[in-house]
């Protein structure tokens, strides 16, 4: 079985230090990048590496939405993105699924529900 490769935008170094601790624990490979401009840049040197990405909204540079945008449009139109986000407000998970993200999962969130939601969204 193919190890579980996965890209995390995220800008807050706490959160950082969250998913850092939960992937490790769980055995997955995983890079971790400050905002959606340097998840995009990454993403285009590794084309076909990462299983799934992790995408926070609110980052400096370049958002969630805009890297998704992106990522759809000129890089990778099928890998899984789930948005990760302590925006909580109506509709916001639908505009997640609009522009192209495949889940969504709110902060703060137990580990568990972290991987539960990953592993769902690499099965489909």
């Amino acid at each position: 079985m193919n190890k579980i490769k996965i890209l995390v935008a995220e800008d807050n170094q706490i959160n950082q230090l969250l998913m850092k601790v939960i992937l490790k624990n769980n055995n997955y490979d995983f890079v971790i990048v400050d905002n959606g401009l340097l998840a995009c840049e990454e993403l285009k040197s590794k084309p076909n590496y990462y299983s799934v990405i992790l995408m926070d909204l609110m980052m400096p540079v370049m958002n969630g939405y805009k890297a998704t945008e992106e990522i759809r449009k000129n890089i990778n139109e099928k890998i899984p993105i789930i948005a990760v986000t302590a925006d909580v407000t109506p509709n916001v998970k639908e505009k997640c699924l609009s522009i192209g993200m495949n889940d969504y999962i709110a902060k703060p969130f137990e580990s568990l529900e972290l991987i539960n939601i990953i592993t769902k969204n690499i099965k489909q």
